[in-house]
């Protein structure tokens, strides 16, 4: 299968798939992922935020400290402006590839990957330009889907193949810890998120107005008493 022109697909699938419209399923779960990856980057004042894949902006809402300045990076010149429209000034929309980050060496504070890795058809080149850009005393929160069955569809343009969501790889804690490491950057933290019962059963749904600490307690027990996180999130340094 040939993934070389992933750019140019990208482009063309912001322009006709709505990122802001998720069922109202998808937005709570979309919202504890990011509760979680912004609790284990604990974002510090007047820090850079980098968020790669930002897709529809999820983690806009839940930015409070007023002087951190958030990057989103996105293919797609759509997402970018809706995100821009619904945020405030200390917004800055990159339109970029993974590949290639416009950005000089060592100058990102905090860099967060949702659910892209397993996009990408290059993942180690990928993680290696963003190891670049970390700050020194940075952090990458990356979270992937745990130990997914990548399914296939067949494509109504071509005839051929496509994997489900585009997910082209799937990842146990082992085999992504050492992507990690093959990249240069140094996992120091390891969180399994959104059981996969408890989301089937929509009570992350029904449990949405919980505080986030005590949703993560009744998370992190389930995934203790049956292994079906949705994700995992991994923290690394430089």
């Amino acid at each position: 299968m040939d993934y070389k022109n992933h750019i140019e697909h990208y482009i063309i699938d912001g322009k006709y798939y709505d990122y802001f419209a998720f069922n109202k399923f998808m937005v709570v779960e979309i919202n504890r992922r990011y509760q979680e990856i912004l609790d284990l980057g604990s974002p510090k004042s007047n820090s850079i935020i980098m968020d790669i894949g930002s897709g529809g902006g999820g983690v806009i809402s839940l930015l409070k400290q007023p002087d951190l300045f958030y990057l989103p990076i996105d293919l797609s010149d759509t997402n970018l402006k809706r995100i821009k429209e619904m945020s405030g000034n200390n917004t800055l929309p990159v339109n970029g590839d993974t590949y290639h980050l416009p950005f000089i060496n060592d100058s990102v504070d905090l860099i967060i990957m949702s659910e892209v890795v397993e996009h990408l058809s290059e993942p180690l080149e990928a993680l290696k330009e963003v190891r670049r850009i970390m700050h020194p005393e940075g952090k990458l929160v990356v979270s992937v889907p745990y130990k997914e069955e990548i399914s296939y569809q067949i494509c109504i343009h071509c005839n051929k193949p496509t994997p489900t969501h585009s997910h082209l790889h799937s990842f146990t804690i082992e085999s992504f810890r050492d992507l990690l490491i093959d990249s240069g950057l140094i996992p120091v933290k390891l969180s399994k998120n959104l059981n996969k019962v408890i989301n089937r059963l929509h009570l992350n749904y029904y449990l949405r107005s919980i505080p986030y600490r005590l949703w993560k307690s009744l998370d992190s027990f389930s995934n203790f008493l049956i292994d079906k996180p949705t994700s995992m999130i991994f923290v690394c340094h430089k």
